[in-house]
């Protein structure tokens, strides 16, 4: 099995078992972020890989992961699962692919989010609905325990990332002799 096989089924792997724990528990635990980034690193520490990322990619990547979400989770609008699970995934993609899945991702979690409240709008009523999904003050935030999550963030990142390495491998980007 050739290194691109391997690497196209560790983040197809990692990015699938953080999408379902995220969606089912609301949060993507360090027992999967932290491996995977280190996975990542080691992997392009130790292998050539025909996409050209290297050990400075994969630590550029780790690096603009994290800082992509740290200020929106200081500021409230989203886990530190969040933040470590693009950080991994930038170790594994390097800056440039991971910025493209990034947009990506926003892209559908948008228009995901934008489905979900008109559903819930239409069938549970407007008020039922910004009282599941909107926060009316500060001290409602504080009493939920953290952001309310229309769409796990890790759903989208996962969707994204796929479309993103059929389309690397399709377009020729990625060479599987190796």
């Amino acid at each position: 099995m050739g290194l691109t096989y391997v690497f196209m089924g560790m983040v197809v792997l990692y990015t699938a078992l953080a999408a379902i724990v995220d969606f089912r528990f609301r949060r993507i635990p360090n027992y999967l972020t932290v491996p995977a980034a280190v996975l990542g690193l080691l992997f392009h520490a130790l292998c050539e890989l025909p996409l050209g990322i290297t050990i400075v990619d994969s630590l550029a990547g780790f690096a603009i992961g994290f800082c992509l979400l740290l200020l929106p989770w200081l500021l409230g609008g989203g886990g530190m699962g969040d933040v470590k699970l693009l950080a991994a995934l930038g170790a594994w993609l390097g800056p440039k692919m991971l910025l493209i899945a990034f947009a990506v991702s926003i892209a559908m979690s948008a228009i995901a989010a934008l489905i979900t409240l008109t559903y819930a709008a239409s069938t549970v009523g407007i008020s039922a609905a910004k009282g599941k999904y909107l926060a009316k003050n500060q001290s409602e935030r504080r009493r939920r325990k953290g952001p309310v999550r229309v769409v796990p963030f890790a759903v989208p990142v996962a969707m994204s990332t796929w479309l993103l390495l059929v389309w690397q491998f399709y377009s020729g980007n990625m060479v599987t002799g190796y």
